[in-house]
């Protein structure tokens, strides 16, 4: 058996989408699951879209607070059941065998945890971005075998991956063992997911990848924005140098200082040239990771920002 614990915030609409998705299509061979939503809404809006539903297999929503992802996913793994724990976003909705898929490739590699593909949906009429014409920074796609090892940090860490609880199939008894497995220091800035596999591989487990199991994430408007993804770049560099910092690497400061004076200074040259918008825009998403990556002690609170921007647009 599996709980499938989907984690939501104000975002009713998505959350049914992702619960009928799933209902419906997370296994093809009648594996038992159950599905747990862990409501981190300030209005508690998941029990209004349960009601709605007219399930053949346990839901039940659990409300959390305050708003935090760590919050969220730590309350969504206290009342799961059982043995084996998925983790989907409420703006993801999986393919049919999905749950199937998980399974058996954690089955035939013994890992502790499995990653599935994350494949992003555009919304009509909106293009890629010019400076991420394959849209990869909000997908998780692989040329890996299926069971192929992922390491998550160090020298040998699997590059061009993002490694992430959004899709994923984990072993309770080896990978939570902790009351509160998700660091709450991380669960407003992002990078939760990442500190636990970190912590985890660093305690010996081991994690693989699964190309047949496939969400599909359904990614707003507002994240093709240039001020966006510049704000998710400083984020990440803060929540990468941090975490480097935590857990025994070095160096990040210097190579932090050189990408932003190099990658700012390529971006201010490219900048007169519109036919060099997607290079400009890249150089310019390096140097705001690379500043990131500098002031890595205050990180933005970028879950709680997006938030406000979703109020704001409604």
């Amino acid at each position: 058996m599996a709980s499938i614990v989907i984690t939501t915030h104000s975002r009713p609409l998505l959350l049914e989408a992702a619960l009928r998705s799933c209902l419906a299509h997370a296994t093809r061979r009648g594996l038992d699951f159950e599905v747990v939503v862990a409501d981190n809404s300030p209005d508690g809006h998941a029990a209004a879209v349960l009601a709605r539903l007219d399930p053949q297999v346990p839901l039940r929503a659990v409300p959390c607070s305050p708003p935090n992802i760590s919050v969220a996913r730590n309350a969504g793994l206290r009342a799961a059941r059982a043995p084996l724990v998925a983790f989907l976003d409420d703006d993801q909705e999986v393919e049919p065998g999905w749950l199937d898929a998980l399974v058996d490739t954690l089955e035939r590699t013994g890992a502790d945890a499995v990653l599935g593909a994350v494949r992003p949906l555009l919304p009509s009429g909106v293009d890629p971005a010019p400076w991420d014409p394959e849209s990869r920074q909000f997908s998780r796609l692989s040329p890996m075998p299926e069971g192929a090892p992922v390491i998550a940090g160090g020298p040998s860490r699997t590059r061009d991956f993002v490694v992430g609880a959004g899709n994923s199939l984990w072993r309770a008894a080896t990978c939570f063992t902790e009351p509160e497995p998700f660091d709450l220091g991380y669960g407003a800035c992002g990078g939760e997911d990442l500190e636990l596999f970190l912590r985890l591989e660093r305690a010996g487990r081991r994690f693989a990848w699964c190309p047949y199991a496939v969400a599909l994430e359904k990614v707003p408007a507002s994240r093709f924005a240039l001020r966006y993804a510049l704000l998710r770049a400083y984020s990440g560099g803060q929540v990468f140098a941090a975490l480097s910092r935590r857990h025994g690497g070095g160096g990040t400061t210097l190579r932090g200082a050189a990408q932003f004076l190099a990658m700012g200074l390529l971006a201010l040259l490219l900048w007169p040239f519109p036919d060099a918008r997607g290079r400009f825009g890249r150089a310019a998403l390096a140097a705001a990771a690379g500043l990131g990556k500098l002031t890595w002690w205050r990180r933005v609170a970028l879950y709680h920002a997006e938030a406000v921007q979703r109020a704001r647009a409604a």
